[in-house]
């Protein structure tokens, strides 16, 4: 019998390869043992327990062995990929208002494009990158929210409106969506 889908799809799109491999196969390994003690049920609610209880922990405590070198090359390809996703992201607008003959698209269809986008982004990340590939997304979407939000603040740009916001920090879960579905597509 196997875990549940859900919290073992939540494990694998938070934890470094290393880290997964091991704590999938204790948990595995428990979650076996208590079917065979207390059920299937209660096996169930603990290894959902044990899932949430693991991705705060998986998301800031795992191991980076990354040299400066390969520090530098991942943050030149979360660089590429916000720069891409930006260029991606204006004329797939674009190209919705002319769709529309020159008037705008409505708004609920620029936010699903630029979001699906940026989950996309976030997808491209986890395939790219393999590794920290949730955590790399959550902190490339927070600059990405920063680099729009700062220069806002300082004066430096335009103001940013109620509605922009909303769109701007719907990259943070969309991006973390996209990684997230890339993580767990290559593991499960």
């Amino acid at each position: 019998m196997k875990p549940p889908l859900v919290p073992r799809a939540l494990v694998a799109a938070v934890a470094t390869q290393s880290d997964y491999e091991c704590l999938a196969g204790d948990l595995c390994e428990e979650y076996s043992q208590r079917v065979e003690s207390f059920g299937a049920a209660a096996a169930d609610r603990w290894y959902w327990s044990q899932a949430l209880r693991s991705v705060p922990t998986l998301l800031v405590l795992s191991r980076s062995d990354d040299s400066l070198v390969d520090s530098l090359k991942i943050g030149a390809l979360v660089v590429a990929t916000l720069v891409a996703t930006i260029l991606v992201g204006a004329l797939a607008n674009g190209a919705l208002d002319s769709f529309f003959n020159g008037s705008y698209a409505p708004l609920w269809l620029h936010f699903a494009a630029s979001w699906s986008i940026v989950l996309l982004a976030g997808y491209a990340l986890a395939y790219l990158a393999r590794r920290r590939s949730v955590r790399l997304a959550i902190g490339a979407a927070l600059f990405f929210v920063a680099a729009f939000a700062i220069p806002s603040a300082l004066g430096l740009s335009g103001r940013i409106y109620p509605l922009a916001w909303l769109l701007l920090l719907g990259t943070i879960p969309a991006m973390t969506a996209g990684a997230s579905l890339g993580h767990v597509l290559r593991r499960l």
